[in-house]
């Protein structure tokens, strides 16, 4: 019986030189199928965070005007907010911090603070709440003109569609990238076929099943496959080590590394495995048709 991943018997494919480049553009497409599968699970993960990160979080946003009335709005507004059911936390921002939030877009802070800038008050919402927020943001602007409560959902529901459309395109990357890896393996099969068909007409007669030939082309293209698989995945480890260290040393607080789930770990693991199977379900059904024709 011929094992997985074993050696040709009678039909000598490893001395086969029309396959002999085939590892090393397997190993081209999972490289690039994994920085795509990064990609998503990446991405998946980031949107994650933000709708974590933005859901229990508001904003209060006080019109600037003579910093003695602001001051005052802004107690007023912290004494407000208090006293609604669900409210957890409310924290008046100070010149300084508000000054640091706009450093990546203006400046240097010392710079910034020096503009008529707005006062912002964090408000934390406690887990459950069902603080209604329409309602409170009118109550709000009645009671301190000027003041708007910010939920941040359109900023959020925007990154979350250009989050979508990338993660699609990444999909669709992959899914480009398995019909070519396909169209490879059957040109390689189909060569293969060719080169050893006199041997495969004595193995018919002399008894030979059809399965037993398919699985020796099966076997060893899987084996290549799977060869071919494991330095393009380290490659592509690599590279997103790489990316991740480059973008983690970047002083922007718009770009932070890219993390990886438990699960992408788990899926670009399994890349190898899965380039091998079909690998082997292309050639076997390539070869049988194959053989069938040549009956």
């Amino acid at each position: 019986m011929i094992q997985f991943f074993g050696r040709s018997n009678e039909l000598q494919l490893e001395k086969d030189a029309s396959s002999r480049y085939l590892p090393i553009v397997i190993s081209s497409m999972v490289f690039l199928a994994a920085l795509a599968l990064a990609g998503l699970f990446s991405i998946h993960s980031a949107v994650e965070n933000w709708s974590t990160a933005v859901s229990g979080n508001l904003t209060v946003e006080i019109e600037y005007e003579a910093p003695r009335k602001l001051d005052k709005k802004v107690k007023i507004t912290v004494d407000f907010l208090r006293t609604f059911p669900g409210v957890e936390k409310v924290r008046p921002l100070s010149l300084e911090e508000s000054a640091k939030l706009l450093e990546p877009y203006l400046g240097r802070a010392d710079v910034v603070k020096d503009l008529p800038l707005p006062r912002l008050i964090e408000v934390t919402i406690a887990e459950g709440s069902a603080l209604d927020l329409v309602a409170t943001a009118k109550k709000l602007s009645d009671t301190v003109p000027g003041a708007r409560l910010n939920t941040h959902r359109p900023w959020l529901n925007k990154m979350i569609t250009l989050a979508r459309s990338v993660q699609l395109l990444a999909a669709a990357i992959m899914f480009i990238i398995g019909i070519t890896t396909v169209i490879i393996v059957i040109f390689a099969a189909r060569t293969g076929m060719v080169m050893h068909q006199e041997i495969i007409e004595v193995l018919h007669l002399t008894g030979a099943k059809d399965t037993y030939i398919a699985r020796q082309f099966q076997n060893y293209f899987a084996k290549l496959s799977f060869l071919g698989a494991l330095p393009g995945l380290l490659i592509a480890v690599l590279v997103m080590q790489i990316l991740g260290f480059l973008t983690s040393q970047l002083e922007a607080s718009l770009i932070t590394a890219p993390t990886m789930i438990f699960e992408g770990w788990i899926a670009l693991a399994m890349l190898p495995f899965l380039v091998a199977l079909l690998t082997m379900g292309t050639v076997r059904w390539i070869v049988m048709g194959s053989l069938k024709r040549m009956m």
